[in-house]
């Protein structure tokens, strides 16, 4: 396998297959874009990318996403109108091909995803970084993972607008990781693992317009914005500390913190807000919501993982879906098909 230094030459392609892993934000969103920390962590639902060289030239991408991930849509199916949706993954796969100076011959990537769209658990930096490695790997290159983030801010940007880096972060290096702008990330290795649930309102949001919205208000709000910067300096540096010596009470009031703060910039929802409350009612050491808000899914703590089967039925009771997840360790990774 070449690295991403070797020769910069025309190369035949290969199949190749790439996944990556989505995310969870413990802490920071929003303020990760104004200068404050964020911790997030890797999770085992994934984006699946295969790479197979066609006849011609150019880049064709289809992308199989179960369509109840997606606005006003209830079954499964086959997405392959080069809309929106498929577009920044065209650009990924581009981006790529530019960077490695490569353009013999067609290429067919074939996306798979288990992450739901536009909930908060990064399923397009997933997707972005997967066909990245893949599309590499194709050409016998293995790319650095700090190449892999810089790559993925072209189709991030035309989704996004300005994102802040850290879902593609987190989705490329796994675990859990300490992240600040521009591209500092730190590893944040807990003394145990935390017990946590994701549960999905069902409503979806535009990630560049929460983000935006946000971006504007501190403009205007600057006094008030300084000090939630602040505040979540303070509580992103406090989970990190809570996870390293796994003290999951004081995460878990951090995680109460963080939401309530989210709450008062107004990136969250009704949902968001009940299902966090019922999530408290039932027992849960901390809850909030993440991502970009204005819906999508609401992270839970549990205490235990008998206690995370309890909660988990409230809130399927309160109108949300909630699933079991654990901390993918892996990060992005290709191989050849």
């Amino acid at each position: 396998m070449r690295s991403e230094e070797s020769s910069r030459s025309t190369r035949n392609s290969s199949p190749a297959i790439a996944r990556a892993p989505g995310k969870i934000i413990l802490a920071g969103e929003h303020f990760v874009v104004l200068g404050a920390p964020a911790v997030a962590m890797a999770i085992n639902l994934y984006s699946h990318v295969q790479v197979i060289p066609k006849n011609g030239s150019g880049v064709s991408v289809t992308a199989d996403i179960p369509l109840r991930f997606l606005p006003g849509t209830s079954r499964s199916s086959t997405v392959t109108d080069p809309g929106e949706l498929l577009r920044p993954l065209q650009l990924a796969a581009e981006a790529t091909l530019k960077h490695i100076a490569s353009n013999d011959g067609a290429l067919q990537v074939s996306v798979e995803c288990e992450i739901p769209v536009a909930a908060g658990l990064g399923s397009s930096a997933s997707t972005t970084v997967a066909i990245i490695s893949a599309v590499a790997r194709s050409k016998g290159i293995e790319l650095s993972k700090r190449k892999i983030f810089e790559l993925a801010f072209v189709p991030e940007n035309f989704l996004h607008g300005k994102p802040s880096g850290v879902d593609q972060a987190t989705c490329i290096y796994g675990s859990m990781i300490q992240f600040s702008r521009p591209s500092t990330v730190k590893t944040v290795r807990p003394k145990k693992d935390p017990v946590f649930l994701v549960c999905d309102t069902g409503i979806h949001h535009a990630t560049r317009t929460l983000v935006g919205g946000v971006v504007q208000k501190s403009k205007k709000e600057k006094k008030d914005f300084q000090n939630y910067l602040a505040e979540v300096r303070e509580i992103s540096t406090g989970v990190a500390r809570s996870l390293r010596v796994g003290d999951d009470e004081d995460l878990g009031t951090l995680m109460y913190q963080n939401h309530e703060l989210l709450r008062k910039i107004g990136v969250s929802h009704p949902q968001l807000d009940h299902l966090v409350e019922a999530a408290r009612r039932a027992g849960a050491l901390g809850a909030k919501l993440t991502g970009a808000g204005g819906g999508g899914c609401v992270i839970v703590l549990s205490p235990s993982r008998v206690a995370r089967d309890r909660i988990a039925r409230v809130l399927g009771r309160e109108g949300g879906t909630p699933y079991k997840i654990s901390m993918d360790t892996s990060g992005v990774e290709s191989q050849p098909a």
